[in-house]
C-alpha cells in the first residue's frame, strides 16, 4: 500500500503536479480509479498540508446506475471528511443543442464545470485519475487515426489546470490497492462494452497485444516518454532557432510584430525584401543592419 503511494508522490514530485500548502479538487466519479486517487491524496494530505475538495458529475446517462454513483461519492466522502460537490447535467439536451455526440458533450460539460468551480474555490489545480492504461489507449486511438509525433506521446501529467497524479500507474495495481484497503467502488457498466471505439481498443485489441507482450501497456507507456523527451528536445531547438533570426515584438521598434533579422547581409542580398518594400521601417533604423523582413 505505501509503494502504491509513493510511487504516486514521486511521479507527481518528478512532474511538479502538487504544491504544499496548495488546494485541490478531485474529480471524484466513484469508479477505481478516482476512488484511488482520493485515497492517496488523502493519505498524502498532512505531510504535503494540502487540502482536497471532491467534485462528482451526474450526466443522467445510465439511469439507477447514475444516481448509486452519486450516492457512494456521498458517502465516501462523508466517511472521509472530503468536502464534496455535486452538480447535474442534462447531456443529451447538450449534445443536441451542439451536435455533438454523448461523449463530446459530458466531456465539455465536465471540464467546464471543474474549471468553474477552481476559480469558484480558488483551488490550484484539478486532480483526475487517469492511469498508465487510458494513456495507452490513447496513444493507440491516435495512431489508428492518423497523428504527428505530439499525439504518440498519449496523456501528459499536465495540461493547464488538469493533473494526473496516478498517470504511472496501472489499472491492475490500481485494483490491488484497492483491494489491500478492502475499499470498494462503483462499476461503469457502459465500459463493459465494444460500443466505442476506446472500449474496442481496451476490450478487444489490448488483450491480443498482451498475448504478444505481457507488459505491452508499459513498454507502449515507455516509448511515449522516450518521444515526449525527444519533442521537448525539438521543441526547444526550435525556438533557439526563432530566437536567433528573429525580433521580439516587444522589441521591434516596428508596429509589435515578429521581425526577421537579415544579419551581415547586403540589402541587394535580403531575400525576398527589397528596401522600398520594408514596411513601417526606413533601412537606417533598422537593427541589425541592413533591414528587417517582416514576418
Amino acid at each position: 500500500m505505501n509503494s502504491f503511494v509513493d510511487q504516486a508522490l514521486r511521479f507527481a514530485t518528478a512532474h511538479q503536479l502538487l504544491t504544499p500548502g496548495g488546494k485541490y479538487i478531485i474529480a471524484l466519479s466513484g469508479g477505481a480509479d478516482s476512488v484511488s486517487l482520493l485515497l492517496v491524496l488523502k493519505h498524502l494530505e498532512s505531510e504535503l498540508g494540502i487540502t482536497l475538495e471532491a467534485a462528482h458529475c451526474n450526466f443522467h446517462l445510465r439511469g439507477d446506475e447514475s444516481l448509486r454513483d452519486e450516492q457512494f461519492c456521498q458517502q465516501l466522502c462523508r466517511r472521509l471528511h472530503v468536502p464534496l460537490h455535486l452538480v447535474h447535467f442534462d447531456t443529451h439536451a447538450y449534445a443536441d443543442l451542439h451536435h455533438v455526440s454523448i461523449e463530446m458533450a459530458a466531456r465539455d460539460l465536465r471540464y467546464a464545470y471543474f474549471e468553474q468551480l477552481r476559480r469558484d474555490i480558488s483551488a490550484a489545480d484539478i486532480c483526475v485519475a487517469h492511469h498508465r492504461d487510458d494513456s495507452v489507449e490513447t496513444l493507440l486511438l491516435n495512431l489508428v487515426r492518423g497523428t504527428g509525433l505530439r499525439g504518440l506521446r498519449g496523456i501528459q501529467p499536465r495540461n493547464a489546470h488538469i493533473i494526473r497524479p496516478l498517470l504511472s500507474h496501472s489499472r491492475q495495481q490500481i485494483e490491488q490497492y484497492l483491494n489491500a484497503l478492502g475499499e470498494s467502488y462503483v462499476t461503469d457498466s457502459t465500459n463493459l462494452h465494444n460500443d466505442v471505439k476506446r472500449n474496442k481498443i481496451r476490450l478487444d485489441v489490448m488483450p491480443l497485444l498482451h498475448e504478444l507482450n505481457p507488459s505491452v501497456s508499459q513498454s507502449i507507456f515507455e516509448t511515449s516518454l522516450r518521444v515526449t523527451e525527444a519533442l521537448k528536445v525539438f521543441d526547444d531547438a526550435i525556438q533557439h532557432a526563432i530566437a536567433d533570426v528573429t525580433i521580439p515584438p516587444r522589441e521591434c521598434p516596428c508596429r509589435g510584430c515578429t521581425c526577421l533579422k537579415c544579419t551581415n547581409q547586403p540589402v541587394e542580398k535580403c531575400p525576398n525584401q527589397s528596401v522600398e518594400n520594408c514596411p513601417n521601417q526606413a533601412v537606417e533604423n533598422c537593427p541589425n543592419q541592413p533591414l528587417l523582413v517582416h514576418l
